[in-house]
Formats: C-alpha cells, sequence, structure tokens
C-alpha cells in the first residue's frame, strides 16, 4: 500500500509538472506521468532486489567457513552415531560411506574457504535432510510392533542411500573441479610469466 501510494504521488507530480510548467497538454502530461510511475516501479523492484541480494550476500558471510565446518562434522557426527544402532551391516555401511564423503567436503571447505559458498544448498538442505531420514530410519527399525507401513517406509529409506551418496559425491566433485580449475589457473599464470621472463 505504502508503495503503490508512492507511486501515485509520484506520478501525479509528474503530469502536475508537465501541465503545469512545459506546453505538452493534457494527454502527453498523462503520459509523462505514467511513465515516470512505471520508471519509478522498475527502481524500486531493482532496488529491492539489490537488497535482498546483499542479505543473502552478508547472511553467507556471517557463517564463516569455520562455523559451516564445524556445524556440518556435528551433523555428521550424529548421523554416523546413529548407525550403532541399526542392525544391518549394510545398511549402516552406506550410511557411514555417506558421512565419509560429507567429511573429504568438509575438509575441503576448511582448506579452501570460498568453497563455503559454494555448499549452501548442500549444508542448508541436503546435510540436514538427510540427518533428518537417518534419524527417523534408526527410530523405525528400533520398532518392536512394526507395520506394513512402517516396513514401507524404512525400505524406502533404504532405497534411497544410494541416492544420497550420490548427491554427496557429486557435491565433492563439483568442489574438486573447483580446485582443478584453479590449479589449472595457476600454472597457466606461472607458466606465462615464465615465459615472459625468459
Amino acid at each position: 500500500m505504502k508503495k503503490f501510494l508512492i507511486l501515485l504521488i509520484f506520478g501525479t507530480a509528474v503530469f502536475a509538472a508537465c501541465w503545469r510548467f512545459t506546453v505538452l497538454g493534457f494527454l502527453l502530461s498523462s503520459l509523462a506521468g505514467i511513465g515516470g510511475v512505471i520508471l519509478l516501479s522498475s527502481m524500486l523492484m531493482l532496488l529491492e532486489r539489490m537488497r535482498r541480494k546483499r542479505e543473502d550476500s552478508a547472511e553467507t558471510h556471517d557463517r564463516t567457513a569455520e562455523e559451516i565446518v564445524e556445524d556440518g562434522r556435528e551433523k555428521l557426527r550424529r548421523i554416523s552415531n546413529g548407525t550403532r544402532m541399526i542392525r544391518s551391516n549394510e545398511v549402516a555401511g552406506k550410511i557411514r560411506n555417506i558421512c565419509t564423503v560429507g567429511v573429504e567436503i568438509f575438509d575441503d571447505i576448511r582448506k579452501n574457504p570460498g568453497h563455503a559458498r559454494k555448499v549452501k544448498q548442500f549444508t542448508n538442505y541436503y546435510l540436514d535432510a538427510t540427518k533428518k531420514i537417518i534419524e527417523q530410519y534408526v527410530e523405525l527399525t528400533c520398532m518392536t510392533n512394526r507395520t506394513t507401513e512402517v516396513d514401507q517406509t524404512v525400505q524406502k529409506i533404504e532405497g534411497m542411500l544410494d541416492s544420497i551418496q550420490q548427491t554427496f559425491e557429486r557435491q565433492r566433485a563439483n568442489l574438486l573441479e573447483d580446485s582443478l580449475l584453479d590449479i589449472n589457473a595457476e600454472l597457466t599464470v606461472l607458466k606465462n610469466t615464465m615465459k615472459l621472463e625468459g
């Protein structure tokens, strides 16, 4: 409502200024007022986008790479600790493999703090979702009186573990690819520098 009033006042002011101080006439003054409203509206939307982008950027920078690593490692510890209660060695092994890949991802972030922004979705969604799913799996498998729905859910979770591991591995591969690109760029710069110096 506030934005609408600002646009209305601005459009009216442009119309009044054009009508009073120029020879444009009513129709052209009206068009100038509408044009002014459209221009101001576009500028306000652009400013809002820039503000949101700055807030997102500040949010990422507020959490340092070390905080992201510590938080992620703690979640991985909780996931790994849950495997102690899982009776199936195969399932427990898959979960431990997921945790191993996760540790490698956070090791990379610790070594390359600039990668922290590249794992935002991984740390904010995939890791939390994985933790929640595994905790629910442990809870369901420890039930003494399981229904067919519980058994079906347990099977779905077991079927998802490979997909979860692939997602973790893709994230690790993306970070490795970025590191390789950085190394290749450094090598190219070094090679060119050596050529210039003879």
